[in-house]
């Protein structure tokens, strides 16, 4: 549908991508290639673009004081995003929506993955890397992964046995783990996981070269910046310098970045000479400028000292994360195959760095709950911003459409495919929605372009006028709003509930708050 460029369909492999077209001799349309960029807990705001003067519009509140270059130079030259959402702000359910377009229910992520619990992707589901496969791509993952149940499979040193029994019975983190070969790689052909912090991480990989000649699920201790290690892996596939992929074939890559996830409460978390340059001296107005930070918890319990430092060395990471992704992007225009790259960058989770005194994430409020996405795809989409509230099902089916792939999008399915218009800027094919639905264990939630509208298990609710409030700040019941906008919100998330299936509609949970 959008594709480009043609060329024979034969790879310098060996391997026809079609073998009609290899025997009729017939072109086709190449496809395009994707390179997938997602650090680990990094907000919407955190984009030095915002306070660019000319976007400094685009959004209601402030942009964070950081130093991206490289991401605002790809913002310019394709469409930048200032609404898209993570419906489930917690690592392993945005990444089972990435990767299957399914609610959590479905695709069997309705949590963290974590040794406590048996959640896990689903084996047996169709991924966006089991189309592409199909398809024809030459498939790649490198980083993080968090899809996959934890269990006590390993050694002492963390060699994956795959038993609980002698030699095996150790677990080798809590939250994340090794994922053997077979179904649940999704059909990632060239794989490299690494599980842990910034600077040591455990590392597993089917490629000897990269883990010292070790087989895969043995492993290699990586010490180091991990960003930079997976950079120059991602580097390594596209310059293909020991036959990482066939040449002759579309290729699709997805980097997960584990920074700026936490840790980040002591120097060592970061890069000493970047915190120093940017962020030692910065006066506290000027490095925490959101005007609903407090340096307090909700106990009381004074925490500036320790957001401070979080901040510094969150924001750190972020200049760190953008050089990386900077080297990558210039080889990736360096072996000539950019103006046929779809890259996106964008993040699991946001990150709340003391807004209404809070940590972390899981939250409906803007700083958790939006994401950074940057589309760019040259001579096919021109540069905007875009409002679309885009949810976490909704890449999968969205990217395919880019990658004109919209009639290999499985059945199973639940997000919506806005690849029109967003190449076109024109959305009748597919509506903009009028919210995004916001879900947690514990509460549920929607976002339109006023409101913020959440439901606590408890029966409880919160209500914003993010018009007027873009801080979320000033609590609303619902008599300070009209009748007509209380419907629509009720409406509106029992619209959503009910497409995910999700499991408050079984019994009609806080029902008086919620229309089902």
């Amino acid at each position: 549908m959008y594709q480009k460029k043609l060329l024979l369909l034969a790879c310098t492999c060996g391997m026809a991508l079609n073998s009609t077209a290899k025997e009729e001799n017939h072109e086709a349309v190449k496809r395009p290639n994707l390179l997938y960029i997602f650090p680990d807990q990094y907000r919407m705001h955190a984009l030095s673009i915002w306070s660019n003067p000319e976007y400094r519009k685009a959004l209601s509140t402030v942009g964070d004081p950081v130093s991206t270059p490289n991401l605002d130079k790809l913002a310019k030259k394709g469409i930048l995003f200032n609404n898209v959402c993570s419906t489930y702000p917690v690592s392993s359910p945005h990444r089972g929506m990435l990767m299957s377009g399914m609610y959590p229910r479905a695709n069997g992520i309705e949590n963290n993955c974590h040794i406590s619990r048996t959640t896990e992707l689903k084996h047996d589901i169709e991924c966006l890397t089991d189309v592409l496969a199909k398809n024809g791509y030459e498939t790649a993952y490198v980083g993080k992964t968090h899809w996959h149940r934890t269990e006590a499979l390993f050694d002492k040193d963390m060699n994956y046995v795959g038993t609980k029994e002698s030699p095996g019975g150790n677990v080798m983190n809590v939250y994340d783990t090794y994922i053997p070969e077979g179904k649940s790689r999704h059909s990632n052909k060239y794989w490299f996981q690494g599980i842990k912090s910034h600077y040591t991480s455990y590392t597993y990989s089917n490629r000897p070269e990269l883990v010292d000649g070790k087989k895969d699920g043995e492993v290699k201790v990586h010490d180091g910046f991990t960003a930079t290690h997976e950079a120059d892996i991602v580097i390594k596939y596209l310059k293909n310098e020991s036959g990482e992929r066939c040449e002759g074939k579309p290729f699709s890559i997805i980097w997960s970045i584990n920074p700026p996830h936490p840790p980040y409460n002591k120097l060592e978390d970061c890069d000493i000479e970047v915190f120093n340059e940017y962020y030692k001296n910065m006066p506290v107005d000027e490095l925490l400028v959101r005007d609903n930070v407090k340096l307090v918890n909700k106990e009381g319990k004074a925490k500036k000292k320790n957001i401070e430092l979080n901040a510094r060395i969150y924001f750190t990471l972020v200049k760190m994360v953008d050089e990386e992704v900077g080297r990558v992007l210039d080889v990736l225009e360096e072996i000539g195959e950019a103006d046929n790259t779809i890259v996106v960058f964008t993040s699991d989770h946001g990150e709340m760095m003391g807004s209404h005194g809070l940590t972390g994430k899981n939250k409906i409020y803007d700083e958790s709950f939006l994401v950074p996405y940057i589309i760019s795809y040259p001579g096919v989409l021109e540069h905007r911003v875009e409002n679309l509230m885009m949810g976490s099902v909704d890449i999968m089916p969205t990217m395919l459409g880019l990658m004109g792939l919209e009639k290999s999008i499985p059945e199973t399915v639940a997000g919506y495919d806005y690849s029109d218009g967003i190449v076109s800027g024109d959305f009748k094919k597919c509506p903009k929605p009028k919210s995004a639905l916001y879900l947690n264990d514990k509460a549920k939630g929607v976002r339109t372009y006023k409101y913020t509208y959440v439901v606590s298990a408890d029966g409880t609710y919160e209500l914003y006028d993010i018009e007027s409030d873009p801080y979320q700040m000033k609590k609303l019941s619902f008599k300070d709003i009209p009748a007509s906008d209380k419907k629509m919100l009720k409406d509106e998330l029992g619209k959503w509930l009910i497409k995910a299936n999700d499991r408050w509609c079984d019994n009609k949970k806080n029902k008086e708050l919620i229309n089902y």
